[in-house]
């Protein structure tokens, strides 16, 4: 009986040795599963953190890390914005609150800033048009509206200049801009936003925009350090020869061409500024732009086409007159101009006769070497007539002064 009842304790004793050993086991393998699923996510949220990156929307787009709720956030406002966000990736850069084009644009311009640093000199042209182009009805009149294929100024500058020239084309952010033509590969785009009206392309007041994008142009390789010099001109040209002898000297800070016109010997089509001179051109641009803006205050009348021209003219402070006669004698003339109410600063413009570097073609190519051309002028409606010297020059460039005649 004794052995029985010790028989049962030590049974009883077993038993409960196993159930609680069971019970050990159990909990330590809870605990360590438990311990490794807060581990992971812990984990998974750090790395989450490390990942998901957003940008300031400022000017140095310096990168800032942010947590899953700011990321929820986030994506939350962009909806409400109607901003796509369901294609970003972290590393992407996820478009700014104001709209898509300024993070887009702003990286894009790093890249074609560098770009612009490498050039000797750039070829710029101003253009800006309503999505899908100008669809007028007929008879409707329309400033600006006769579309040139702007493709063959960019070209020819580039056939017809050395190997350090740049083109460009210098436009808004909302311009659509045809890039499958031959060389547009190689255009740099500079966009400039909130600059252009929208509501002026198709009137004359489009060369009040037109002026203010050079303005801009003119700063942005003032601000950052470029080193080549500037030729901005119309999209309806197309270059027939060398340009460096605009540049021969550098004494001077802002350079326009002129003719033999009673109305408006200054013309806007070729204008330039060398490279080391961005201070005083700018100083000369603010000028002439800041006289046209009071002067149609003042007046209460929109700008119209020619308005750049008669602009210039008045910044120049010379009677028209005089600056017919300066054409007429086919001489470069460097003038000293006044810029500002106070007198303080003074630049150097210099004028040369469009003879040669702004030339509305006419004759034949025989004649283009004989005045030594180096820039066709297709005014209004001959801008189709561009195509003449261009399929000439593209066997060999001297093959325009062979052309019998210039224009369609």
């Amino acid at each position: 009986m004794v052995v029985l009842n010790n028989a049962l304790v030590l049974t009883a004793v077993m038993i409960a040795v196993v159930v609680w050993m069971l019970f050990s086991s159990s909990s330590s393998s809870l605990s360590l599963s438990s311990s490794s699923s807060s581990a992971f996510a812990s984990n998974n949220n750090n790395n989450n953190n490390e990942e998901t990156i957003r940008y300031d929307g400022g000017d140095g787009y310096a990168p800032n890390t942010i947590t899953m709720e700011e990321e929820e956030e986030e994506k939350e406002r962009r909806t409400k914005t109607n901003m796509v966000s369901s294609q970003s990736h972290h590393h992407q850069h996820p478009p700014r609150e104001k709209d898509t084009f300024d993070a887009h644009h702003h990286a894009q311009f790093k890249s074609i800033n560098e770009e612009a640093k490498k050039c000797s000199l750039i070829v710029a042209s101003f253009y800006a048009t309503k999505p899908g182009g100008f669809d007028r009805k007929k008879g409707e009149r329309c400033n600006g509206c006769h579309e040139p294929p702007m493709f063959i100024t960019m070209e020819s500058a580039r056939m017809t200049n050395g190997p350090g020239t740049c083109v460009a084309l210098i436009t808004d952010e909302e311009t659509e801009i045809d890039m499958s033509k031959p060389g547009m590969d190689k255009v740099q785009l500079h966009r400039f936003e909130g600059i252009l009206d929208r509501s002026k392309i198709g009137t004359g007041a489009l060369m009040l925009e037109r002026m203010k994008l050079y303005n801009a142009f003119i700063k942005r390789a003032r601000d950052n350090d470029w080193n080549a010099d500037l030729l901005m001109v119309d999209t309806d040209i197309v270059f027939v020869g060398d340009v460096s002898d605009l540049f021969q000297t550098r004494n001077f800070d802002y350079g326009v061409t002129i003719r033999d016109n009673k109305a408006y010997p200054v013309q806007g089509g070729v204008q330039f500024v060398p490279k080391g001179k961005y201070v005083g051109a700018a100083k000369f641009s603010d000028h002439t732009l800041d006289l046209w803006k009071s002067d149609l205050e003042k007046s209460g009348k929109e700008a119209g086409f020619t308005g750049d021209q008669a602009a210039y003219q008045r910044g120049l402070n010379v009677p028209a007159s005089k600056v017919q006669s300066l054409a007429k004698g086919k001489k470069v003339i460097d003038l000293p101009v006044v810029c500002g109410s106070s007198g303080a600063e003074v630049v150097t413009v210099r004028m040369i006769p469009g003879d040669q570097y702004n030339f509305v073609p006419s004759g034949n190519g025989q004649g283009l070497k004989k005045k030594d051309i180096r820039i066709l002028h297709y005014k209004g409606g001959k801008k189709e007539g561009m195509y003449v010297p261009y399929k000439a020059m593209q066997k060999n460039v001297k093959d325009v002064f062979k052309l019998k005649k210039l224009v369609v």
